[in-house]
């Protein structure tokens, strides 16, 4: 099987470390094909990045399926990028499962502990997600979204940087709200989660992992539209 990893973000160090962890995760079972987007910016932060991105993805996708040759197919495609620009687009035109972050850690959270609240980097990530929650029609088992501040971190080199800001922004949750399922989303952080204590009587989910998992499930069940 093979899974296209598309990353976004034009940050080709945050598209190799999510490529690495998803070979070590998904074993020999799958070949990852890893891009990065050429156009944009380093790390999506806006509503402008996203609509930019979302085009670029799209135009990306397409160039592939226009080859038609076995060296380019591929069972599934994951949008490695939390806030799943171009998500419903690519989703159209594809002939094979097309996977996001954010929609995979929400449906594996439900099945977790019905209840989540999600840490997400980026100051505007909250009203966005927000609005992709509502969509989905889950906005009401989410408890609160934090957003952590990274504009001033190259991740994912400063990774340990990154790492304190999430446990404190855990440590606030456990104090808010004590949520059974903390969704550690965003391509930044991917990986995150298994580096930090679960809160206690919770879990910490992984929304890179969520989408890993779901890919796999989805090529295992097999079969073009």
């Amino acid at each position: 099987m093979r899974l296209l990893l598309l990353n976004g973000n034009s940050n080709a160090a945050m598209t190799a470390a999510m490529a690495s962890r998803a070979r070590h995760w998904l074993g020999e079972a799958v070949t990852v094909v890893e891009e990065t987007a050429e156009e944009g910016v380093p790390y999506i932060g806006s509503r402008r990045d996203c609509a930019l991105t979302a085009a670029s993805t799209l135009r990306r996708v397409e160039a592939r399926l226009a080859q038609g040759e076995a060296e380019v197919e591929v069972d599934a495609i994951l949008l490695a990028c939390f806030g799943e620009p171009g998500l419903a687009a690519v989703r159209e035109v594809s002939p094979v499962p097309v996977l996001g972050m954010l929609e995979a850690a929400v449906l594996s959270a439900l099945q977790l502990g019905e209840r989540f609240a999600i840490i997400t980097p980026g100051a505007r990530w909250p009203r966005m997600i927000e609005e992709h929650l509502h969509a989905l029609g889950v906005s009401h088992h989410c408890l609160e979204i934090v957003p952590v501040v990274i504009d001033d971190l190259a991740l994912p080199v400063q990774r340990e940087a990154g790492r304190k800001r999430v446990a404190e922004a855990l440590e606030g949750l456990r104090q808010r709200c004590a949520p059974p399922v903390v969704i550690i989303g965003g391509a930044a952080f991917a990986g995150l989660a298994r580096e930090l204590p679960a809160p206690e009587g919770g879990r910490l989910l992984d929304a890179f992992d969520a989408a890993l998992a779901q890919s796999l499930a989805l090529m295992c069940l097999g079969g073009q539209r």
